[in-house]
């Protein structure tokens, strides 16, 4: 009875496995601003949030032997790459390797740090080189400030967003300007012009659902597929487990009954 009780719970909730996605940011996303060991540091909401879902493993240079462990890369403000990376990232996506990009022209992130801090996340997109290379160009946002904007029937928020152009076929920039989609080799790449959208005080917003779309993204390029409720929306409820133990219980004490009968 024991055994079958178990099996029911086993059903009823099968376990879920992450998908693993490569890591590398110049956003003190992880560990905060001054690292792990200082007192009152800690990860940003996005990265608490999202560390439930992925299997994150941050890399620290971008090499052929590095990217080759991995599917799905997730690229956001990074520090500058050094031209070899750059080559190295180009030729992992055209076979077939699938990139997440987040490159922001006027990243408003705030810092604690003194200006010229290695800490600090980069004021400004690093990767002209490499959008070039894909015939992508990025300029700064037309008027600074907070923009609510939507992405597949979702609010998100996004905090001075920068503007893309594509002269050619292989990327397609969406409605706004602040996104791209494109298809390099048999690989794929998401670039989105604003990294602040992971900041705090956007991805905690009532108002907006963040979260729910970045983890579309990363969704999409991991091939994977799970409900994502937004802020107004009602998140499902797990009832198939109580289910399962209510008619477990149930038919114990129908069959206890049917003995006393006896």
């Amino acid at each position: 009875m024991l055994a079958a009780f178990a099996w029911l719970l086993t059903a009823a909730a099968p376990e879920q496995t992450r998908p693993q996605v490569m890591l590398m940011t110049g956003l003190p996303l992880v560990w905060g601003e001054k690292g792990p060991f200082e007192a009152g540091s800690g990860p940003a909401a996005a990265y608490a949030d999202l560390g439930g879902e992925y299997d994150f493993r941050p890399v620290d240079v971008l090499d052929t032997r590095t990217l080759e462990r991995g599917r799905v890369l997730f690229l956001a403000q990074p520090h500058r790459l050094a031209p070899v990376e750059l080559a190295a990232l180009d030729g992992w996506v055209r076979r077939g390797g699938r990139a997440l990009i987040l490159t922001d022209p006027v990243l408003t992130w705030p810092s604690v740090l003194p200006l010229g801090d290695i800490r600090r996340p980069p004021p400004a997109g690093l990767l002209a080189p490499l959008l070039g290379h894909w015939r992508l160009a990025l300029e700064p946002p037309a008027e600074a400030g907070e923009v609510e904007t939507r992405w597949n029937g979702r609010r998100i928020l996004l905090d001075s967003p920068g503007r893309l152009h594509s002269a050619g076929p292989e990327c397609v920039v969406g409605e706004g300007e602040w996104m791209a989609r494109c298809r390099l080799g048999r690989g794929t790449v998401r670039l989105v012009a604003d990294a602040d959208l992971m900041r705090d005080s956007l991805w905690t917003s009532m108002a907006a659902d963040n979260p729910a779309v970045l983890g579309e993204w990363l969704d999409e390029l991991a091939g994977a597929s799970r409900p994502r409720p937004g802020r107004g929306e009602a998140r499902p409820i797990r009832i198939a487990a109580p289910i399962a133990l209510l008619v477990l219980l149930a038919a114990i004490g129908l069959l206890l009954r049917w003995r006393r009968r006896r």
